[in-house]
């Protein structure tokens, strides 16, 4: 017997699959199009225009923050955050969830690559001011895609292991910041310029976004407390 309101679900499958393979399609060209732009141009006229907002800032706290978010997408740390967080996963017996963060990876191998196709030069002291230390190029962010992807994989899995409402919406509204976070710290010492971190941001959507999306579909119901 067919559940009421399961036949229109179905059938409205394959445009969500549609329009989801259109929007990955265009956000694929449009990496690919600022990847050739950051190729043969340092920096572009918005990089100076919001690197030199983001430098001043002057909040109390911020500056150490900033920080602390570096600190987080070290390659070190992350190491830790990752093992830490694939085992804890696998204790709870969040197998997909364990695997999903593990591939978060993924994308910051990749980015690794493309900084020595794309070469593009790190931001000059003498346009904005550099307090970080870094050597290799910069396009795309390491530090951004790190956290970037890390958190917003543990952002769709904390529902299926956190079973209290309210903390879960906290940690995920958490995860969003430290996603947003992370690609503002490397703007913030100067070590990278805003295009770089939205590169990023692209490549954690395109290697994350398909698996995401069928864990969605596919996962186990919510966690909830004991009675």
């Amino acid at each position: 017997m067919t559940v009421a309101g399961e036949q229109p679900a179905a059938s409205a499958r394959p445009r969500l699959l549609l329009l989801g393979t259109a929007l990955w399609l265009a956000v694929a060209l449009f990496t690919l199009f600022l990847s050739v732009c950051a190729r043969f141009y340092d920096y572009f006229p918005a990089d100076l225009r919001i690197a030199h907002a983001v430098q001043g800032i002057d909040a109390p706290g911020f500056g150490g923050f900033m920080d602390f978010m570096n600190v987080v997408g070290g390659t070190a740390t992350y190491v830790i955050l990752v093992l830490a967080l694939v085992v804890a996963l696998a204790v709870l017996r969040a197998g997909w969830e364990s695997v999903l963060v593990l591939f978060s990876i993924v994308p910051t191998a990749f980015g690794m690559l493309m900084k020595g196709w794309v070469e593009r030069p790190r931001p000059s002291p003498d346009l904005v001011e550099v307090s970080g230390r870094a050597t290799d190029f910069s396009f795309p962010s390491g530090h951004t895609l790190k956290t970037g992807a890390l958190f917003l994989v543990l952002f769709f899995v904390i529902p299926a292991v956190v079973p209290w409402r309210p903390v879960r919406w906290l940690l995920q509204a958490v995860c969003l910041a430290l996603v947003a976070a992370g690609g503002l710290a490397r703007v913030y010492v100067g070590v990278h310029w805003p295009s770089d971190t939205l590169g990023s941001y692209l490549l954690a959507f395109l290697f994350l976004g398909p698996p995401l999306a069928a864990y969605l579909r596919f996962r186990r119901p919510e966690s909830e407390p004991d009675a």
